[in-house]
């Protein structure tokens, strides 16, 4: 019980600080993380274009909206599609990059008209992935996934297969 206690006190002061941060930043904050713990990492994923949606659609059209990202990439369409619905909602859109925000994190970035970073933040490459029914598979969490192949994968197999046939 008082570990569920505990979740709830930290979960409280999370949203504060969400609130805090709106007032300061005089604008609505979005909050995108995936996690990078080694066997629980997560990527930026086309599935969470649907909660984007929701929680877009119960903020409305606004002047301002922020985004809080950290995040080391992933489906660089995904991340497009993501951009791009935001400013739907907003005239300005500023991202706050707290530490890790690579790959399809940058070009999310690049989509905002201001970039706020902390000293220890880091931008990254933008290796576009390609992902398909034809991506060799891996496991993770013991669940067969297809693994994206990047942009500069499939030019250096072009690259060899030239020079070898």
């Amino acid at each position: 019980m008082l570990k569920w206690l505990e979740i709830k006190k930290m979960f409280e002061e999370r949203k504060q600080l969400y609130r805090n941060l709106e007032q300061k930043r005089d604008s609505k904050v979005l909050v995108y993380v995936t996690g990078d713990r080694p066997g629980h990492e997560t990527q930026i994923s086309a599935e969470a274009f649907d909660l984007f949606v929701n929680q877009l659609d119960l903020i409305g059209d606004v002047p301002k909206i922020t985004l809080f990202i950290y995040t080391r990439g992933g489906d660089t369409l995904a991340a497009w599609s993501l951009i791009n619905l935001i400013r739907m909602f907003c005239k300005e859109l500023e991202v706050i990059i707290p530490s890790k925000c690579h790959s399809s994190g940058t070009l999310m970035s690049l989509g905002a008209n201001k970039i706020v970073m902390t000293k220890q933040a880091t931008l990254g490459p933008i290796d576009p992935s390609l992902n398909g029914p034809l991506n060799p598979q891996v496991m993770i969490n013991n669940q067969p996934q297809s693994y994206s192949v990047s942009v500069e994968d499939v030019k250096g197999y072009i690259s060899v297969a030239k020079k070898e046939f």
